[in-house]
């Protein structure tokens, strides 16, 4: 997929429905171009106390919360307040990986932390590197809005293990399916809906097909 674009599809046709009629097809050879997609600001003051934000938690409630965790708690936390509030809390990139989103910022981020001495990593046998804050977060950065879509995402998220939290991302994050390894996950992808439609709509389609037959 081109950096900042999605591809032009062709417009296959519509279909029309008349009374007491058969399904009509009109086919139309015509290449529709997207809109550019627009990379929101990445505001690093807010991707630090959120990242501190998560992590405390995790280390206060008994909490394993590695980096790989961390990251779909990232991950979900923008992309929710995006399609919730119209933008993401940080604005950082979040690139696809095999394992699931992750924030770009996040590697450079942490090293940054760690030597300001904000952070260590924990004692532990764990690969997914835990840290542990040595200062409270600013949770002033925020809005109400932001801390709500915040402690929402957290306790969406706070039954699942790192492979458990990897998982569904990728059952809950339709941009991670659209990606290409390692290229970026666009912000408006947030916006598509993976819930099963209500029974009514399923209804109206088997009326379709009936009519269709």
């Amino acid at each position: 997929m081109p950096s900042g674009r999605y591809p032009s599809f062709l417009h296959a046709g519509t279909r029309s429905l008349r009374k007491n009629d058969r399904f009509r097809s009109t086919f139309a050879d015509e290449r529709v171009a997207m809109p550019e997609l627009r990379q929101p600001n990445f505001e690093r003051e807010k991707f630090i106390e959120l990242l501190l934000y998560f992590a405390k938690r995790g280390v206060d409630e008994g909490l394993v919360i590695g980096s790989t965790k961390l990251n779909k708690l990232l991950f979900f936390a923008d992309f929710r307040a995006y399609a919730k509030l119209g933008a993401p809390i940080t604005g950082a990139r979040y690139q696809k990986l095999e394992w699931g989103p992750a924030p770009r910022a996040l590697l450079p981020v942490r090293a940054e932390l760690v030597l300001n001495g904000d952070v260590r990593y924990a004692d532990s046998e764990d690969w997914n590197q835990i840290l542990k804050p040595q200062r409270d977060p600013d949770l002033s950065h925020f809005s109400d809005d932001e801390k709500f879509i915040i402690d929402e995402v957290f306790e969406e998220l706070r039954p699942f293990n790192a492979t458990a939290a990897s998982d569904y991302s990728h059952l809950n994050s339709p941009g991670w399916h659209a990606a290409d390894e390692y290229e970026d996950i666009p912000y408006e992808t947030a916006r598509i809906n993976t819930a099963r439609p209500p029974e009514y709509v399923f209804a109206f389609f088997r009326q379709l097909h009936n009519l269709a037959a």
